[in-house]
Formats: structure tokens, sequence, C-alpha cells
């Protein structure tokens, strides 16, 4: 049994469940909120007060399971796509790094990953496409130290966006769309994911308006001016003019509503993300939990 915790902007989304190489069932999902302010580029500044609250909802809910994974949504962990040399695997760490730092003026303060996107091919050179993330010393830290408070053992560390990658390579949505706009819809921000062929090629973060009943529509609003924003970029790419799909995942209670307005209004099919075939579910299956799910997925 595992627990995976996805620690958002201004929530945290927790998923215990059974896993496996081929089959992950979930046991139990959970989320809560907390003031987005304890978030920063440094990690968990509000560690005491954050550290009660996971606390107290792990206890109040009966998650008892201590292995965790930590995936990270939010604004301490920083995204690039690059393009480096296709060298020796034991050298490709120390380049990726040297080109972050380079390209995003960091200093030696930060740790970083990547993951292999593919392998292209530049002017007869042999490349590849790298996504690379970077967070403080300091963040990394804060989770770390957030989690051993809460007596919980920390196996993995996650990003969202590699969450999202692991999670759609089990799923048959690029069928006959060579563009392919994701859009994770939580409270206050909006991810948007631009795949081209079944591959990922960018994401961008917005910023919306805290979520409530009584700004419904204009929320709402919001989400589909941002989406259409990524469609008419979408066509200034080569792939500019081939099939395009809108997918939806996070808050369920308006993926339908948004699907539908969606259609009627940008004329783009639309679909919420469905359930993953390797996936049970003893609870109702929601997608708020997907970037949670993925961060479960052993690749």
């Amino acid at each position: 049994m595992t627990l995976s915790i996805e620690i958002g902007r201004n929530c945290a989304y927790l998923v215990e469940a059974g896993v496996s190489k081929s089959k992950i069932v979930i046991k139990k999902t959970h989320y809560f909120a907390f003031p987005e302010e304890w978030i920063t580029d440094k990690g968990i500044i509000n560690m005491e007060e954050f550290s009660e609250l996971l606390n107290s909802n792990l206890k109040e809910n009966s998650f008892k399971n201590k292995k965790t994974n930590i995936c990270i949504n939010n604004s301490s962990i920083i995204y690039r796509e690059l393009i480096v040399p296709q060298i020796d695997e034991k050298r490709l760490p120390l380049l990726v790094r040297s080109e972050m730092i380079s390209v995003l003026n960091l200093t030696p303060d930060y740790i970083m990953d990547y993951i292999i996107l593919e392998e292209i091919n530049d002017n007869d050179k042999s490349m590849l496409r790298v996504l690379a993330v970077a967070i403080l010393d300091v963040a990394l830290d804060s989770y770390i130290s957030c989690a051993k408070a809460c007596k919980l053992r920390v196996d993995v560390i996650d990003s969202a966006t590699n969450a999202i990658l692991k999670l759609v390579d089990g799923l048959d949505i690029f069928n006959d769309n060579q563009q392919l706009i994701l859009a994770d819809i939580t409270s206050s921000h909006l991810r948007l994911y631009l795949f081209e062929n079944g591959k990922y090629v960018l994401s961008r973060n917005n910023h919306l308006i805290s979520y409530n009943l009584e700004d419904e529509k204009e929320f709402i609003n919001a989400v589909i001016e941002n989406i259409n924003k990524m469609i008419q970029f979408s066509y200034t790419r080569d792939n500019g003019t081939n099939a395009k799909k809108v997918v939806l995942s996070g808050m369920d209670e308006l993926l339908e509503t948004i699907q539908k307005r969606i259609s009627e209004e940008l004329s783009i099919p639309c679909e919420i993300i469905a359930k993953p075939n390797y996936i049970e579910s003893n609870v109702k299956y929601e997608n708020r939990y997907v970037n949670a799910i993925g961060s479960l997925i052993r690749k």
C-alpha cells in the first residue's frame, strides 16, 4: 500500500492505493484546502500549521499507510524543456544541470532532475528533447520535513507534469487527433498541456479567481477563455491545421458543464478524461486526483 499526496497551490489531494506494475487499486481518497500563502518557491513556509493540518486530515480519515509519494504541483517547482546532445547517460545529468543554470540563471542550491521526452534529429545530429525540473534544496527539504513530522516515509517525490505524462500514456485519447489539449482544473489554477501526435509539447499555468459558488459562471468563463487561448496558440505551430481535441480533468463538479460549453462555443470535440483500465477503485473515482494517481504509476 502507498499513500500519494499531491500538494497544490492551495489544496492537498490524498490517495491510498495498492500498487503493482500492472494495476493500481484505490482504497481511499480525500482532499483539503489550505491558505495559498503557505506555499512559495521556497516550499512550505508555514511548516507547523501545514504539518498539523495534514496530520489531522490523515488521522480523521484513517489514512494509516506510511509509505508515501509526494507530487509537487505549485510554485516550488520550475519546468524547462531542453534540447541537448545525445551523450553518455552518466554525463547527461551534469549537462542538464548546466543548461538549466545557464538558461534560467539559477543558483547552485537548486536540485534538478529530468525525463527524456524523445530522440530527435537536428541537422543530422542526434539530440534529446528533455523535460527538466528544478527546485530549491530548502523547498525540497520542507516537503520531506513535513512528511517526517507526520511520521510518513517518503519514497518518491514527483512533479505534476511527470505524473500527467505517466497517466495519459495508458489512455486511448490520441486516436485521430494530432493536437490535443489537456486541461487540469483546480479551484484557483488551470494547467494546460499541449500534445501533438501523442507526444507532450509544452504546458502553461494560468492563475484563476478563487472558485466559489457565487462566482461559478465567472470562474468557468475564465477556464474556457484560457483554453481558447491555447487552442489559438496551437494554430501557430507546424501542426496547427490538424485535428484538435480538448480533454478535461480536475474539479469533477464542473467538468460536465465545461465540456458542454467548449463543445458548443468553441466547436472543438471535448471529453472528460476516462479512468484508465489498469485502475480499480473501492471508492468513487474522481478526476480531481489524477496527479496523485499518476505519481503512483511505476515507469
